[in-house]
């Protein structure tokens, strides 16, 4: 994924974003038939289905979620490494449910946004020293889930107007 410098660099709006991308999912996904839900996507979504969508943002969501909330209970402690740029496997998200997925990636991400919305400015600074990329803070982090939330909705849009167009044909 490509993330933009300093896109969503003030705190009160990346919470509203935050805040609404939960819902924003699934909006996106009401609707569709689960054999689409499956269908592996075309380029440039490759090796994607809609399903694994969902699948993904929720299991970067407990990563980033365990990240800020270990950023915020200790000074510079080491954090885990959360790989926003991986897909995942088929036989990992086959059999889940689109509806619990999108319900469980809401459930995190609205505590997520509530531990933010506690934290004071200095806070937003505070750092975890990440394995590769070293000391990340707060605010890095909550952009990085900014744009990671923009790169699967726009991604989502994308495969679903190529469901549309199939479908007229």
């Amino acid at each position: 994924m490509r993330y933009v410098r300093q896109a969503g660099s003030d705190p009160a709006f990346l919470l509203k974003a935050l805040g609404e991308a939960g819902g924003e999912l699934q909006r996106a996904f009401y609707g569709i038939p689960e054999r689409e839900l499956q269908r592996e996507a075309g380029a440039p979504d490759e090796g994607w289905s809609l399903l694994a969508i969902p699948y993904h943002v929720r299991e970067v969501e407990r990563g980033v979620q365990a990240q800020l909330e270990t950023i915020l209970a200790s000074r510079h402690a080491g954090i885990r490494n959360v790989d926003l740029d991986d897909i995942p496997f088929r036989e990992d998200y086959i059999e889940e449910d689109v509806e619990e997925l999108l319900e469980e990636f809401h459930y995190l991400r609205r505590r997520s946004t509530y531990l933010l919305w506690d934290i004071d400015d200095r806070d937003w600074e505070r750092t975890g020293e990440h394995p590769y990329r070293g000391p990340v803070s707060v605010l890095q982090i909550a952009r990085e889930m900014y744009q990671h939330d923009l790169e699967h909705l726009w991604q989502a849009r994308r495969m679903m107007d190529a469901l549309a167009a199939r479908a007229a044909r």
